[in-house]
């Protein structure tokens, strides 16, 4: 320990000269927005002067492996980095996406195209993609779904530094996860637990790049590689520094030549930037991405006096040498003194360094380094939800359910953290506060002008009279309200008059403390660094060394403003931590939230930062929650779930619990505003939470809300249609409920039994169900019973017990009626008309449903289904206008209450009814509705089903503007299908583009889309082979062709789609029937052509091929068409060989006749062959064939 605080190099710990001091003052080249009046800088923060003095520099990629870690590669490029100011680089950035398995690390192919899928839809809109990389400040220049990545940009050193923080706390993967997983991926926590995205950068380009933005800035913080003296030739007239010296550097537009700024000595000159080390060193106030020096710890314990020491000021300890010295709070080495009590004396006093050796030293816990307890406690406990909504009644707010009481159809705190004071007397408390609440708390009805005379009178009789406690009280007060009205020369009069008062100052160690960081900031301010070093120790050890400060002033802001500074220039992480830790609390206590974030963030990038860097946990300090409510204050709500999502805290409170679902869901609306409206479904990532939420009420006895937890999560897994997650969270509920009484347990056991219903496990309903009826019997509860009732006929519906069914609905029907319950009333009719429905009686089912609709359903899906099945009674009684004012009447319900799944079924079924009745065009105004719908519900899948079917719709209207219409929406189709990956309705989809475009006269862009080319194939023979699946290659192949040759136009265009393509194909994959049909088409397609010689090839051919396939037709066929062609190029003989081979593989026994027909014609061909061609005795004999053909028609 010894060596520890004696043995370190002092150029790198020295205190800061006054010339250095002045240097960090100057304005900084460029300003934030965000920050406040106390951060007149940028948002960066370098690395500070770690490495020693005669150290080596390694630039980048040079003098040693490169470290597989990311914090130590991230350390490399900060310090490695050598660009200089001409160099070229590529504004740009690949961010690359993995989706793996963390119980193997190896990719997995599901996750990843799924992931390609997701991007792919959003690809063709990427406002929302946009909007993310927004949010992680950055900008999105493009994205490519197939190459798993996403290129981006930036412009200021701002947005670069806040990236990698964001990429190194973890955010960017997880916002990715969030925004690419779809909502089967959160519902099934096995899959959630071993799948992960990972991203990856090229970190020595992001370096690059953010140099590049540095050195464009113009102004900035390096670092020298050599050490330059004013002897050298050439150089006389240049700044001299030495090798490690820090600088501040400007450009002055000169070749090869900067301004510096000597940070040791205030040197000002100019200088070649060749000797400078590109290393970024921005001591601004920033928490933003960076990496230091692991150097300084902190200790608790005792000393031993290893010298004589008479105190100089009022408040130093009288030491002799072999003294005990107890350490007051914490011993930190970036500081000379620190406050120790003495332990014969008792006195408390500061205690240099210098004067004193480690007696009994413990560092603090490994895993705390630069907090305490109670701080680390302090931070978990900061709450910035009191100003939000009140989080009571929550679950009811989400999951209100009325399944016990109505039927179902078939089918801030303030934000500040909470403080201990060390003041033994807490009356005097008010005078030390941030609030100034000694103005009407201590001394009431006084204005500030009457307070201000009535302490100077207080001050004056003090002094007079010897009381020294009330003087120097009296003095701080008087220097308060001056600091206050900004007379700052006036309150350092007070606060050293304060300080030069002679008491045992430890006894109010609240007052000493706001008197020297006061006095500090005071200072600080006027720039008095001839009187700074008289407090600036004592000052920085009563602000560092005491655990749970206190703040008194905004003032103070001055002094942590120099500490933060100082620590990056020596390059301490663990005061940086405990000043970053400090400046946020000052912020929080204040409720400036936006200028707390970034020192949280950065707080919480130490924290990671450390524990990398020592391959231990270092800091058990875990933030997210605290960032979480930052974010959502600065509505970013993909950050907010992000680092929700990342808060692995396990001491949360069940309040807290609730506080996480309610925060989730707030940022979830924000994405998704139709979800607050109620047109959406809630985010399957809820459950989450809401297992969260159920784990840590599981360790107390309130199992209420643990069933109220379980009903929730059965709900959600319902609405998402995971219905057997549901029964297993509604069984968990019954269970729990079971232990509060009968009535808290009903409710959930109605819930799972309504569950399996929908299930189809009838039995298990019924087995649920009939007890709660039984055990209703006798009850004062006659609606509890009607909604059993309701719930069994569905079950004996689905068992076909329709008469059993019949008699559970009407008992509660009359229990509705008695109790004069309109809804249940409407609800019990409308499962009489289905049921009704169900067996054929259409007449009886209208009936019910009417009077259905005379009784109030509201507004909702129930009363929509109601009007379907009105619909349905009256189409099957052949009254379609009545059909179709039923079911628009159920539209106009679901438009009310926007309901889009209602509208979207109802819209269906009114464009298959108007298809029906031949109105194609009121058919089509509907399945608009539906893509409309389907697109506000972001359902890629459904839209383009819908698609498509208008594209088929248009295309029957066979006009060209309604060709053209179809056109439009079968390529937005294309579109889709591209995006969600599905080849086989894409290489279809290809195919019918080509096929309009044929149809509409385009015979280029036709060809374009169809034809296959000497180099290659088409998009839809391309898309096919894809597949591997070479029988649909082998459709498409043939499809394409068929675009022609049933055609009416061009039909030999056909020719090389089956000459080249599709017949090459079919015989390497040896299709023998498709072989077959494509020869008998070429041989037709030649015939109409007038080219016989080579469609005699392909008859041949198809004969030969016709034997194998099997297929008596074909053969028969086969030998026809041949004989055709004999026939055509005037070979009478063989095509009457041909021909009779045909008659011999027909049937003996005829079963059509058609058969018959096609008998008559061959036989004609014959006899007038044999007749006029070949002129032999054969003719009688075909003649007696077709008279008893004849006799047989």
């Amino acid at each position: 320990m010894r060596n520890e605080l004696r043995g370190e190099n002092r150029q790198q710990h020295r205190d800061i000269s006054p010339a250095e001091l002045d240097a960090l003052w100057r304005e900084p080249p460029y300003t934030l927005g965000g920050t406040n009046e106390h951060f007149p800088g940028n948002d960066i923060m370098t690395q500070g002067a770690g490495e020693e003095e005669d150290g080596p520099v390694v630039e980048s990629g040079e003098g040693g492996e490169e470290p597989d870690n990311y914090w130590k590669k991230k350390e490399a490029f900060l310090r490695g980095s050598t660009v200089s100011l001409g160099d070229k680089f590529s504004s740009e950035i690949v961010l690359l996406f993995t989706g793996q398995r963390r119980s193997s690390a190896n990719p997995d192919r599901a996750l990843q195209e799924a992931l390609r899928t997701r991007l792919r839809v959003v690809e063709s809109n990427s406002k929302d993609v946009s909007q993310l990389f927004k949010d992680l400040s950055a900008r999105l220049v493009s994205v490519h779904a197939e190459k798993d990545s996403f290129v981006l940009t930036f412009k200021t050193v701002e947005e670069i530094w806040k990236f990698s923080t964001y990429l190194a706390l973890g955010f960017v993967t997880r916002c990715l996860e969030n925004f690419l997983c779809d909502q089967a991926f959160w519902l099934d926590s096995e899959l959630l637990s071993d799948l992960e995205i990972s991203v990856t950068v090229d970190e020595e380009h992001l370096a690059t790049l953010y140099l590049g933005l540095v050195l464009q800035e113009g102004c900035f913080f390096a670092k020298a590689l050599f050490t330059r003296s004013g002897q050298d030739e050439d150089d006389e007239d240049q700044l001299s520094f030495k090798k490690n010296d820090l600088l501040m550097v400007k450009d002055t537009g000169q070749d090869n030549m900067w301004e510096g700024t000597m940070l040791s000595t205030g040197n000002h000159e100019l200088f070649k930037y060749i000797f400078i080390y590109h290393h970024i060193y921005d001591i601004q106030l920033s928490c933003v991405g960076l990496l230091l020096v692991l150097l300084l710890l902190s200790v608790t314990g005792s000393c031993v006096a290893v010298v004589d020491y008479s105190p100089v000021g009022l408040d130093e300890l009288q030491l002799s040498q072999g003294d005990i010295v107890e350490i007051q709070g914490l011993l930190v080495r970036g500081l000379d003194v620190f406050i120790g009590t003495h332990s014969s004396t008792g006195h408390t006093g500061f205690v240099h360094k210098a004067h004193v050796k480690p007696l009994d030293t413990t560092p603090l816990d490994e895993q705390l380094v630069f907090l305490t307890e109670e701080e680390r406690a302090s931070l978990a406990q900061i709450d910035l939800s009191n100003s939000e909504p009140s989080n009571i009644g929550l679950l009811e707010t989400l999951f209100s359910s009325d399944i016990s009481s109505v039927y179902r159809l078939g089918k801030d705190m303030t934000g500040l953290i909470k403080r201990r004071t060390c003041c033994q007397d807490e009356d005097y408390l008010p005078l030390y506060d941030l609030q100034y609440s000694f103005m009407w708390v201590t001394f009431t009805g006084k204005t500030e002008g009457e307070l201000s005379g009535h302490l100077e009178s207080i001050r004056e009789t003090a002094k007079r009279m010897g009381m020294h406690w009330a003087h120097r009280r009296a003095c701080f007060l008087l220097g308060r309200l001056c600091a206050r009205k900004l007379k700052f020369s006036q309150a350092r009069v007070y606060y050293e008059e304060a300080l030069s008062i002679c008491v045992d100052s430890f006894s109010d160690t609240p007052l000493l403390v706001a008197l020297f960081t006061n006095l500090t900031s005071v200072y600080l301010k006027q720039r008095m660094t001839d009187k700074l070093p008289q407090t600036l120790e004592k000052a920085s050890a009563l602000l560092l060394c005491l655990p749970r400060h206190n703040f008194t002033s905004t003032d103070e802001m001055e002094l942590l403003k120099l500490l933060l500074r100082r620590s990056v220039v020596i390059g301490d992480k663990h005061l940086e931590a405990r000043v970053c830790y400090l400046i946020s609390s000052l912020f929080l206590l204040l409720r400036k939230s936006d200028d707390a974030l970034p020192f949280v963030e950065r707080l919480q990038f130490l924290s990671v930062t450390l524990s990398a860097t020592e391959g231990r946990p270092i800091v058990p300090l875990d933030l997210n929650w605290l960032l979480s409510w930052l974010y959502h204050r600065k509505y970013m709500p993909y950050l907010a779930l992000a680092s929700l999502s990342l808060d692995t805290r396990h001491d949360h409170s069940l309040h807290e619990a609730f506080q996480r679902i309610g925060l989730f869901i707030k940022n979830s609306v924000r994405l998704n505003p139709c979800w607050k409206e109620g047109s959406s479904l809630l985010p399957a990532q809820i459950v989450i939470y809401l297992q969260q939420a159920l784990a840590i009420a599981e360790q107390g006895a309130d199992m209420k809300t643990q069933r109220d937890l379980c009903l929730g999560l059965a709900s959600v897994y319902q609405q998402h249609g995971s219905l057997d997650k549901a029964v297993r969270c509604a069984q968990q509920a019954v269970e729990r409920g079971g232990h509060i009484n009968e009535e808290e347990g009903f409710e959930a056991s109605v819930l799972l039994g309504w569950l399996l219903v929908l299930t189809g496990q009838v039995d298990q309903a019924q087995s649920v169900l009939h007890p709660l009826l039984t055990s209703l019997q006798g009850t004062d509860s006659p609606t509890q019973r009607g909604v059993i009732h309701n719930l069994l006929s569905l079950c004996l519906r689905r068992q076909g017990r329709v008469q059993e069914a019949g008699w559970h609905l009407y008992s509660a029907l009359v229990i509705s009626r008695e109790n004069g319950n309109q809804r249940n009333q409407a609800l019990a009719l409308a499962n009489l008309g289905c049921l009704a429905l169900d067996v054929g009686a259409s007449m009886i089912a209208e009936r019910f449903l009417v009077r259905s609709d005379i009784c109030p359903l509201c507004f909702s899906s129930c009363h929509v289904q109601t009007y379907l099945w009105l619909g349905r009674s009256y189409k099957d009684r052949g009254r379609s206008q009545d059909s179709r004012a039923s079911y628009e009447m159920g539209l106009l319900i679901a438009l009310h209450a926007r309901n889009l799944h209602s509208q979207m079924v109802v819209a269906k079924v009114l464009s298959r009814l108007y298809a029906e009745m031949l109105l194609y065009g009121q058919s089509i105004a509907y399945y608009e509705h539906c893509v409309s719908v389907s697109r506000e519900l972001k359902d890629k899948r459904l839209e383009g089903e819908y698609l498509e079917i208008l594209s088929s719709l248009y295309l029957s209207l066979n006009t060209e503007k309604s060709s053209r219409k179809s056109l439009d929406y079968t390529k937005q189709s294309l579109r889709i299908s591209i995006d969600l990956g599905k080849r086989e309705e894409e290489s279809e989809t290809w195919l019918q583009v080509g096929r309009i475009y044929y149809l509409i006269q385009e015979d280029e862009l036709a060809d374009m889309y169809l034809q296959v080319r000497r180099k290659g194939h088409s998009a839809a023979v391309k898309t096919a082979l894809r597949m591997n699946d070479p029988h649909f290659a082998m459709s498409i192949y043939e499809e394409a062709g068929d675009v022609y040759f049933k055609g009416h136009r061009n039909r030999i265009a056909s020719l090389p789609f089956y000459r080249d393509g599709s017949l090459p194909f079919a015989r390497s994959i040896k299709d023998i029937h498709s072989e077959f049909r494509l020869l008998s088409k070429l041989t037709e397609l030649l015939m109409n052509q007038g080219e016989q010689e080579e469609a005699l090839q392909y008859a041949t051919l198809a004969v030969q091929i016709a034997s194998k396939t099997g297929v008596r037709v074909n053969e028969r066929s086969a030998f026809h068409r041949l004989a055709s062609v004999y026939y055509s190029l005037q070979q009478y003989e063989m095509a009457e060989n041909y021909y009779l081979k045909s008659l011999s593989l027909c049937p003996p026994l005829l079963q059509h006749p058609m058969e018959a027909r096609y008998y008559t014609k061959v036989y004609c061909r014959l006899g007038n062959l044999t007749l006029h061609k070949l002129k032999v005795q054969k003719t009688k004999a075909y003649v007696a064939g077709l008279h008893k053909l004849t006799e047989y028609i």
